[in-house]
C-alpha cells in the first residue's frame, strides 16, 4: 500500500504531523504548566474532580489511571452535565474543554463554582478561559483528540505540585522515552491497522489500563471510522467470556499487556486468548516503559497511529466528524 499516495489524498488537516509531535506536545505542555501559579494547598483538598467530554474528557480518565497507586485523594472522573454532591470548597476540580465552549463541562463549571471548589480549567480560548479565575492556556486552533498531551499532563503535573502524590511521577523523563519510541510505535500501529482492516476489532487490557482502550476506542470511531468494542480485565471474565461465539470470525482481538501483570492476571489473559483465538484473529501489543506513565502512553500513540492508517485503509479523512458536527447544529438550534 503507497501510504504517501494515501496521505496526500485524505489527510487534509495533516493529522499525522500532530501524531508525531504528542512528545513535544507533552513537553510544551510541562513547561507550560510550570509557570501557572497556584495557591492550593494539600491539606486543604479532601478529593479530586475531573470533568470533560470526548477528546477533552479522556484526560480525566488517564489521569485516574496513572494516579490510582500514587495519589492520596480519591479520584472521581465525569463525563456529564452534573457533578456529585460531595463536590465542595475542598474539592479540587479540573474541568477540560479544548474549545472552552462544550455546553457539559460549562454546566459542570458553573455547579462547581456555586460550591467554592478548588477549580482549574484547561483550555485553548472560549467561555471556559473566560470565567475560570485560574485557567491553564493551551495552544489553540485543533482538533482535542490531536491535543491530548496538552489537556492531560497539566492535571498530572498540577495534581503533583500541590502534593497529592505519595511518589513522584518524573514526568521529563516519561517524554523523553516516548519521544526515543515513537517511530516504533508507528510502525507497530501500520501492522496493526493492517491486521484489524475489515474487522471489528475488540480491544482488551487490564482494568489499570482501561482509560488505554478507552482512547483507543474512541479514536477508532472519530479518526478511522468504524465501531469497535472494550473491555478490562478481570471484569470481562465474569459476564462478556460466556458471549463468545466460535463463529464470529469478523471480530479481531488486541491484547494489550503489561509485563508486571500478576500471575492471576497472566492466566486470565492466556485463558481468554485461548477461547477467542480459535477463529479469530489475535494480536498482543506490549507495553513498553519502566513506569505506568511511560507504557500507558506509550499504548496511546500506538493505538493512536493505528486509527490514523486504518483511516487510510478506509479511504476516510481522519479528521472528518460528520455525526458529530450534525448532532452540535441539533443542539445549538
Amino acid at each position: 500500500m503507497d501510504y504517501k499516495k494515501l496521505i496526500v489524498k485524505y489527510d487534509k488537516e495533516n493529522m499525522l504531523s500532530y501524531m508525531r509531535a504528542f512528545p513535544e506536545h507533552c513537553r510544551d505542555a510541562l513547561e507550560i504548566t510550570s509557570k501557572i501559579s497556584v495557591s492550593f494547598q494539600r491539606d486543604n483538598c479532601s478529593n479530586i474532580f475531573i470533568q470533560g467530554m470526548g477528546g477533552s474528557g479522556i484526560s480525566g480518565a488517564i489521569t485516574r489511571d496513572l494516579l490510582r497507586g500514587v495519589c492520596k485523594l480519591p479520584i472521581y472522573v465525569s463525563n456529564s452535565y452534573d457533578i456529585p454532591e460531595f463536590v465542595n470548597d475542598k474539592t479540587l476540580a479540573f474541568f477540560v474543554s479544548y474549545s472552552g465552549n462544550t455546553e457539559e463541562t460549562l454546566a459542570a463549571f458553573s455547579k462547581a463554582k456555586e460550591r467554592n471548589a478548588k477549580i482549574i480549567g484547561i483550555s485553548s480560548g472560549g467561555k471556559l478561559l473566560k470565567e475560570c479565575p485560574l485557567c491553564i492556556k493551551v495552544p489553540a486552533g485543533n482538533l482535542p483528540r490531536n491535543m491530548l498531551g496538552y489537556l492531560t499532563i497539566p492535571i498530572l503535573a498540577m495534581v503533583e505540585r500541590i502534593g497529592l502524590l505519595s511518589f513522584p511521577l518524573n514526568l521529563p523523563a516519561a517524554i523523553d522515552f516516548l519521544a526515543n519510541e515513537s517511530y516504533t510505535a508507528e510502525k507497530i500501529g501500520k501492522k496493526i491497522a493492517k491486521s484489524i482492516y475489515k474487522k471489528i476489532p475488540v480491544l482488551y487490557a487490564s482494568d489499570c489500563y482501561s482509560s488505554l482502550v478507552w482512547r483507543i476506542h474512541g479514536q477508532l470511531a472519530e479518526n478511522s471510522g468504524i465501531f469497535s468494542h472494550c473491555n478490562v480485565l478481570p471484569e470481562m471474565n465474569h459476564n462478556e467470556i460466556v458471549g463468545f461465539r466460535y463463529y464470529e470470525r469478523q471480530l479481531a482481538f488486541l491484547f494489550f499487556r503489561d509485563y508486571c501483570e500478576s500471575d492471576k492476571m497472566k492466566k486470565r489473559f492466556e485463558f481468554t486468548r485461548k477461547i477467542v483465538s480459535k477463529n479469530s484473529k489475535v494480536l498482543d501489543i506490549g507495553l513498553k516503559g519502566k513506569t505506568i506513565v511511560e507504557r500507558l502512553f506509550y499504548g496511546i500513540m500506538i493505538g493512536d497511529f493505528a486509527s490514523y492508517y486504518l483511516a487510510l485503509h478506509n479511504k476516510k479523512d481522519p479528521s472528518e466528524n460528520e455525526n458529530i458536527t450534525k448532532l452540535k447544529r441539533i443542539l445549538a438550534g
